[in-house]
């Protein structure tokens, strides 16, 4: 009986002993997986990181480190609900000292999920830890401020006037810059699905290339139905976004890539133009043949306007665009260039508008007179919001934020205000089924006091 107990026990030593080293050789795994993640997330393939990171998680799920680095590709990804998970998950776990980047993080992430005073407070760490020089860099006096500009809207109690088209046009993938035409009958926009011309991955965020669409209202069935075959002769294996298309579907503005492929990437793409042919209905696709609009680096999301002066029919254009050269400012910057007679002037930027952060896709009414952009580098609710300003005296006036009826705490963008429908279309982040995408959302603005204009195309 005593030798059988002594052998109990030996056994018993061994298999912790057994355990101990299978729960070390679990942590190693899991550090040298997390190692490989940065690797990744820093190579810019988040999606490959986010799956490294997940390994780790489960070879050691008590590791801190594994579920903060999770946490923060997700956030990139917009799976905003896993990321605040892990995020709290590694708060309980990380007993070490936390540094600034860590509270940076933390606060980025709990604001998504509309946890504004939470996320201030971790903005406020972030801010101390890092100190006023280094905390610049990461615009956390901006963040301060959206949280605060949060809090002030949702005490307006606010009323949401956006909703969601339906139907084939919003998918699990990214839909966005919607254009509607021919009484709201027909609706063109660029999305990032599956079936894109070529069926390939953009190597920088391993999503599916952009292709241009049209979809049309079914009067039967009361829905949207997409037409593929309409577009097939304008998608190239590249980016392909549509900007602009004027209201009788004759002349838009077209963002090409061809040059990003799968094994490359590239942050250079220019702005087209197309005129339709009124006997076939198909379309003539030029570059716009001006050095001053596309240049060496990335020009896109142009609008344009439309403005006769006198009766000689003599008209000058405004094109408001998106360029990430180098000027003043820096990031993505809005760009402004006249056409008078046919003829391109030389592009400036809108340095009254611009900012250190980003503006983009711009809008602007027939007349020239409002424009409508997003900027992540205004007072706002968080990411890119949405503005519009008014032109007097040849002047831009300030920004306004078109408010929480209309904005979020994430990226709302690709905004166009249709004044004879008094509606406008937005992208947004949408939770469908627990998976963040962008999708198309048509604005109620009947009730609104924006500038009820026509468009003269």
């Amino acid at each position: 009986m005593h030798k059988l107990f002594l052998i109990l026990i030996v056994l018993s030593t061994s298999m912790m002993a057994s355990g101990q080293k299978i729960a070390t050789m679990d942590r190693l795994i899991s550090k040298k997986l997390i190692g490989e993640g940065k690797e990744l997330f820093y190579a810019g393939r988040t999606s490959e990181a986010m799956l490294t990171f997940k390994r780790a998680k489960l070879k050691n799920p008590k590791s801190g480190e594994a579920h903060y680095h999770l946490s923060v590709a997700q956030f990139y990804l917009r799976d905003y609900y896993n990321a605040y998970e892990n995020a709290k998950r590694s708060e309980q776990l990380i007993s070490k000292k936390k540094d600034g980047e860590y509270y940076y993080y933390m606060g980025r992430i709990y604001h998504t999920v509309n946890l504004i005073d939470s996320a201030k407070l971790f903005y406020e760490l972030s801010t101390d830890k890092l100190g006023p020089r280094i905390s610049k860099d990461y615009d956390l006096d901006i963040l301060l401020k959206q949280c605060d500009f949060v809090n002030s809207e949702m005490k307006k109690g606010v009323k949401n006037i956006r909703e969601p088209f339906s139907g084939a046009v919003n998918s699990k993938y990214d839909e966005y810059g919607a254009v509607l035409i021919y009484d709201q009958k027909r609706l063109h926009f660029t999305a990032r699905q599956p079936e894109t011309t070529g069926n390939n991955i953009n190597y920088d965020d391993q999503k599916f290339f952009e292709d241009i669409y049209r979809a049309d209202w079914d009067q039967n069935r009361k829905d949207w139905v997409i037409n593929i075959e309409s577009m097939e002769d304008y998608n190239t294996e590249g980016f392909d976004a549509l900007n602009f298309i004027s209201r009788n579907e004759k002349y838009g503005l077209l963002t090409i890539n061809t040059s990003a492929t799968i094994e490359k990437s590239t942050s250079s793409s220019e702005i087209f133009e197309f005129e339709v042919d009124e006997e076939d209905s198909s379309w003539f696709i030029d570059p716009i043949k001006s050095e001053s609009i596309n240049t060496s680096y990335f020009e896109g999301a142009a609008t344009i306007s439309d403005t006769t002066y006198d009766e000689d029919e003599n008209t000058e254009q405004t094109m408001i665009f998106v360029s990430d050269r180098k000027a003043e400012k820096t990031l993505t910057d809005l760009y402004m260039v006249q056409r008078v007679n046919d003829q391109w002037k030389e592009a400036k930027p809108l340095s009254e508008i611009n900012t250190t952060g980003r503006e983009t896709t711009p809008f602007i009414t027939g007349d020239g007179k409002y424009l409508f952009f997003s900027s992540d580098g205004l007072n706002g609710m968080g990411g890119y919001d949405v503005y519009y300003c008014q032109r007097i005296n040849n002047k831009w006036s300030e920004p306004v934020n078109l408010g929480a009826s209309i904005n979020t705490v994430h990226d709302d963008t690709h905004f166009q205000y249709f004044p004879e429908y008094k509606l406008g279309t937005v992208s947004a982040v949408n939770d469908l089924n627990g998976y963040f995408s962008y999708d198309i959302f048509k604005v109620d603005l009947s009730e609104s006091d924006f500038p009820f204009v026509s468009n003269k195309y």
